[in-house]
C-alpha cells in the first residue's frame, strides 16, 4: 500500500513538534540526524513523518509549508526503509574530499537536482520513493521502482561534482531573487516602478548584499529584511537617520534573530507617525 510523507525542515517551521502534534497527534517524528554523526543537531535537521491526504497536517504543509520547508514523498516501501535511504542523503561528498550537508528536502534544490537527471540516475537516486510532489504541480516520478535503498554512512556514498553543486546554488540563486522580486512587486510597488526586468533583479541583489553584510543570508531573514532596504535603499543602516537600526545591531549578545525583529519593530514604529501625517 502506498503511503504519503513529509520531509520538513525544522529550521524553518517554529515549534514543529508541537504543531506536528496539535495538526496530528504526532508524538514521533523521526529526525534523520539521529544515530547519525549529527545527532546533536537533531532539532535544527529534517524530519519525516507519515501524512493522511487531505488532513489538517497535508492542508496546513500545502497552504504553508511546501514552498521552502519540505516535500511530499509517497512510497510502498515499508518505512524504516524510506527513513533509512532518506537519512543516507544527509550529507555529500563534494570535491578534494569535502563533506557537506544537502538540503536535498529543499523544494528548490530538489527540483533542481532531479528533474534533469537521467532517468536511470533518477530512479536509483529516489530509492524507495516512488514519488516525489513539488509546488506548481510539478511531480517527480520513478520509473523503475525496483532499487535498492541506501544506508547511512559516515563517509557519504553521494558524490556531487563541482559543475553540479554549481548548478544547484546558481539556480537557487536566481530562483530566489526572482521570488524576491515578486515579494517588492507585491508589497513595495513603488520600489520597483518604472524599473526594467534587469533593473528589478537589480534591486533584489542590492537587498540581498545589504542583508549579508550584517550577517543575513538564509531565505526569510532576506525576506523580512527587504522591509528595511525598501525604506532605506543601499545607504541603510549607514545614514545619519539610522543610529537606533545601528545601535540594535551593535546588540552581539542578542541572538540574530532576535534582532531583526527588533529592527523591524522599530520600523513599524518610525512609519506610524508617517500614517498618521497622511
Amino acid at each position: 500500500m502506498t503511503r504519503a510523507y513529509l520531509l520538513l525542515d525544522s529550521h524553518l517551521i517554529p515549534n514543529i513538534y508541537a504543531r506536528l502534534f496539535e495538526l496530528a497527534n504526532i508524538t514521533v517524528a523521526h529526525s534523520l540526524y539521529l544515530t547519525t554523526r549529527y545527532a546533536e543537531m537533531a532539532s535544527f535537521g529534517p524530519v519525516l513523518v507519515s501524512v493522511e491526504p487531505g488532513s489538517a497536517l497535508a492542508n496546513t504543509f500545502i497552504e504553508h509549508w511546501q514552498g521552502r520547508a519540505g516535500i511530499w514523498l509517497e512510497s510502498d516501501a515499508d518505512e524504516t526503509l524510506v527513513l533509512e535511504h532518506l537519512r543516507s542523503l544527509i550529507h555529500v561528498r563534494l570535491a578534494g574530499n569535502v563533506t557537506a550537508f544537502f538540503r536535498f528536502y529543499d523544494p528548490c534544490i530538489t527540483r533542481l537536482w532531479l528533474a534533469d537527471l537521467a532517468e536511470a540516475e533518477r530512479d536509483q537516486l529516489m530509492g524507495p520513493v516512488r514519488v516525489i510532489r513539488l509546488p506548481e504541480g510539478v511531480v517527480i516520478q520513478q520509473n523503475n521502482p525496483h532499487q535498492p535503498c541506501a544506508r547511512y554512512a559516515t563517509t557519504p556514498w553521494l558524490t556531487l561534482s563541482a559543475q553540479t553543486l554549481e548548478h544547484l546554488c546558481q539556480a537557487r540563486r536566481e530562483h530566489f531573487t526572482q521570488r524576491l522580486v515578486e515579494h517588492g512587486q507585491r508589497y513595495f510597488a513603488p520600489c520597483l516602478q518604472g524599473l526594467d526586468e534587469p533593473g528589478q533583479q537589480a534591486w533584489a541583489l542590492g537587498c540581498q548584499r545589504n542583508a549579508a553584510r550584517q550577517g543575513y543570508s538564509a531565505d526569510d531573514e532576506v525576506m523580512a529584511w527587504a522591509s528595511l532596504y525598501a525604506a532605506f535603499g543601499d545607504e541603510f543602516p549607514e545614514g545619519p537617520e539610522h543610529a537606533v537600526y545601528r545601535q540594535v545591531l551593535s546588540q552581539r549578545a542578542v541572538a540574530p534573530e532576535q534582532r531583526l525583529e527588533q529592527l523591524l519593530d522599530a520600523l513599524m514604529t518610525q512609519m506610524k507617525p508617517a500614517e498618521r501625517a497622511l
